[in-house]
This record gives structure tokens, C-alpha cells and sequence, in this order.
């Protein structure tokens, strides 16, 4: 924009400045003819007023043209131009100008004229002479018209010429970012670690300072994982001691520390579990493959329920991808297996689909299911339906905590196969 605008007023100011230059031209020219009329001036023997020689330009014996000369004693023309044939100029509003300064007049058809207007005295006749030489205006104006309109094109070539050399310039300038910006995204897919190339020598410190950032966040969460590992070990050690006290007590109180003891031992895992999904949960450079992940949960938990013949059939789960690492896939997925295969009679079926950069997994089975008025009550933690199959309750509940700081969803719903259908939605 501001290129245009500057094209603008430069043109405008050459316009301009070349209008003064063709107007000084043919002042000039106009002035010197009538230098020439007061040259050739004479008088005859009768007194009458008469030039030995007439401006040479062959313009002043062309009818109409524009450029004309005078002669003039008072209101009266003595001598003139051929190109005025019998017609006059209208001098009704001169002045004459000692300067020789530039006037307007008019012409036998009313067309304006610029006129330079000398008066002169003679000590001896003939006199006092007005001498006046015009030069047509439109032909100055035609002048500057054409000087514009190839000032225009011109600049409009350069524009477009500047225009094509400011987007060459900003597409290579931009390159390089363009690149970092392709690399970070694959980092963020996990499809790579660390920014690679090369890159110019003022790019190069960004990519370094990024690669740093991203080895000391590699660094901070190794840290934290290490450290939630070891509280948990520390804590879990004390409370099996406890617990193994517990259970060779036969007293009420005994049967209320061991009670309590598990309660605080689920509660350990499931704080622990989340603190350690929150860490990474925004962490660039996961990526899991889920036909990976649900190929070895289903393997696993086929052979928890091998005496039940449960048919566990995968579907559509190839070639997608989770934004995320393995073993929160693997806590999600094993919870909804698990249970499926639990209530399920012959059959539990898992698909996938990908919608909206989202990736939807499906675990439905042919069991009871579960009405849906009790849905949002099983969605609630420790909540159950049934206590004649084993379990606390937990499982939705943490599926719910991890799916959620991932930014997805848990839904229940109808199977197609009569049972329930969970729906997991994850980046």
C-alpha cells in the first residue's frame, strides 16, 4: 500500500513539474516572437506602422491555429498575423506588464491563448505599441496529457514489477519459517523429534533455541515421571505392610484399617495415574498406533475370559493414530475391553473411525447393556449396577479423567449388537 501510494505522489509531482517545464518552453518561444515583431517594427514615409520582416514559424500563416501576434496602437490593431485573417484577439482584459509576465487571452472562437503582452514607447512616432504573440493552452495541455499517460503506464509496469519482486522476496524470506512450521507439526504428530535442515545463518539460532525447549520439556517430564514412580513406590510399600498387619487381625478394627487401607490404595493409583497423564497431556511428539495398542489389550484380555469363547473382532483400526502415548490408550481401551468382554454373551466388536481430526473408537458388545436412564448414573464414579460381577466401579471414572485431559469424550449408548456401545472420541 504504501508502495502505491508513493508510485502516486511521484507521478502527480513529475506531472506536475513537467507541466512547468513545457509551460516555460512555450513561454519562451512565444516571448521571442514578439522580441522579434519590436526588431522588425518600421514606419513609412506616410507614417504608418509596418514590419521589414515577419516572424519566420510557419504556425502564424495557418488560419485557426492558435498562435498569432499583434500589433496594437491603443484599441486599434496595426498589423497582425495571417493566421487571424480578418478576425482579432480580445485584449479587453490584458495589462500591460513592465515584468513581460504571462496573460490569458482569448481567441476569434473563444479558445484560450497564453500571451506574453509587451508595451512599448517610442520618444518619436510611431508612438506608444502594444505587441502581443499567443500560443494555443491546448496545446500545452495535450503535452502534459500524453507526458501522463506514459508516466502512467510506466509505473503501473513498475508496480507490477515491484509487486512480483516484493512476493518473490517475502515467499524466500518466508521459506524458512515455512519449513520450521512444517517440522513442528510433524513433531507434533510425532512423526519426528527434533527440528532438522539447514537454515540460514538469522533462522538458525530460532531452531536452536526450539530444539533446546524441546529437549529440556523431554527432560522436566522424565524428571517428574521418575519422581511419581518413586512416590509411589514409597507409599505402596507402607501400605501393604499395613494391609498384611490388617488381615491377621480378627477384629472389627482390623477389618476397618484393611477397608481402608484399599481404599487409599485405589486412591493412590488413580491420583497418581492422572498427575502422570496431566504431565504430558499437552507434551508434543506423541503419536500411538491404535491397531498396535488394541491388537495386544484384545490378545490380553482374550485370554483372561478364554473360558468364555468371547469373540473379540477388530475393525477399520489400521492406519489410524492417537495424539498421544501408549499407555493411555492402553488404560482407556483395556477399561472398556474388559467390561465389554465382561457383560458380553458371545461377541465384542472394536472399530475406529477418523472424523474431523478426531479418531472415534468404538467397543460394543451383545450383552444387557444398560438403560438409558441408568446411563448417567454408571457414568458416575463407584457407581454399579449389578454387584454380582467383580469390579469397583472405577473404570469409567478413569477413563473419563484421561479421556478428558486429552480434550475428548466418553459416551455410552445402544449397540447395533444389543448391548452397549462406548464411544471414545480422542485426538
Amino acid at each position: 500500500m504504501i508502495t502505491k501510494l508513493a508510485l502516486v505522489v511521484t507521478g502527480l509531482l513529475l506531472a506536475s513539474q513537467y507541466r512547468h517545464h513545457i509551460e516555460d518552453h512555450y513561454d519562451a518561444h512565444v516571448f521571442t516572437h514578439v522580441e522579434e515583431l519590436v526588431a522588425a517594427v518600421r514606419t513609412d514615409e506616410n507614417g504608418r506602422v509596418g514590419l521589414h520582416r515577419e516572424p519566420t514559424d510557419p504556425r502564424f500563416h495557418r488560419p485557426n491555429s492558435g498562435w498569432y501576434w499583434e500589433i496594437v496602437s491603443g484599441d486599434q490593431p496595426l498589423v497582425k498575423s495571417a493566421s487571424l485573417k480578418d478576425q482579432k484577439l480580445d485584449l479587453s482584459g490584458i495589462v500591460p506588464d513592465e515584468n513581460h509576465g504571462v496573460q490569458t487571452v482569448y481567441g476569434p472562437g473563444g479558445e484560450k491563448l497564453r500571451a506574453h503582452v509587451v508595451h512599448v514607447s517610442y520618444a518619436q512616432d510611431p508612438g506608444s505599441l502594444t505587441f502581443v504573440a499567443t500560443a494555443p493552452q491546448f496545446q500545452i495541455t495535450d503535452d502534459v496529457g500524453d507526458f501522463a499517460t506514459h508516466v502512467v503506464m510506466a509505473f503501473l509496469l513498475l508496480a507490477v514489477g515491484l509487486s512480483v519482486a516484493v512476493v518473490m522476496q517475502v515467499r524466500v524470506a518466508l521459506k524458512p519459517l515455512k519449513e520450521i512450521r512444517r517440522e513442528i507439526s510433524d513433531i507434533k504428530s510425532g512423526a519426528t523429534e527434533r527440528l532438522s535442515g539447514n537454515f540460514p545463518a538469522d533462522v538458525q539460532p530460532l531452531v536452536d533455541e526450539l530444539n533446546y525447549l524441546l529437549d529440556h520439556n523431554e527432560m522436566l517430564l522424565k524428571r517428574a515421571r521418575n519422581q511419581l514412580g518413586d512416590l509411589a513406590h514409597a507409599v505402596k510399600n507402607p501400605l501393604t505392610v499395613i494391609r498384611n498387619e490388617a488381615r491377621s487381625m480378627d477384629t472389627r478394627q482390623g477389618q476397618l484399617v484393611l477397608e481402608q487401607s484399599h481404599i487409599m490404595a485405589n486412591n493412590i493409583d488413580h491420583y497418581l495415574s492422572r498427575a502422570r497423564i496431566y504431565g504430558k497431556k499437552d507434551a508434543i511428539g506423541y503419536r500411538t498406533s491404535v491397531h498396535s495398542v488394541l491388537e495386544d489389550i484384545a490378545y490380553a484380555v482374550g485370554h483372561i475370559y478364554k473360558d468364555r469363547d468371547i469373540d473379540i473382532s477388530l475393525s477399520c483400526v489400521q492406519e489410524k493414530w492417537f495424539r498421544g502415548e501408549a499407555q493411555d490408550l492402553e488404560e482407556m481401551a483395556g477399561n472398556l475391553l474388559d467390561n465389554a468382554c465382561k457383560w458380553a454373551e458371545q461377541r465384542v466388536v472394536v472399530h475406529c473411525e477418523r472424523e474431523n481430526g478426531h479418531c472415534l473408537l468404538y467397543v460394543e458388545d451383545d450383552g444387557p447393556g444398560i438403560p438409558t436412564d441408568k446411563i448417567e448414573q454408571v457414568m458416575q464414579r463407584g457407581q454399579r449396577l449389578d454387584e454380582s460381577r467383580e469390579g469397583h466401579g472405577l473404570g469409567l471414572g478413569i477413563i473419563q479423567d484421561v479421556v478428558e485431559l486429552y480434550g475428548g469424550g466418553l459416551s455410552l449408548g445402544k449397540s447395533s449388537y444389543g448391548g452397549l456401545s462406548a464411544r471414545l472420541k480422542l485426538p
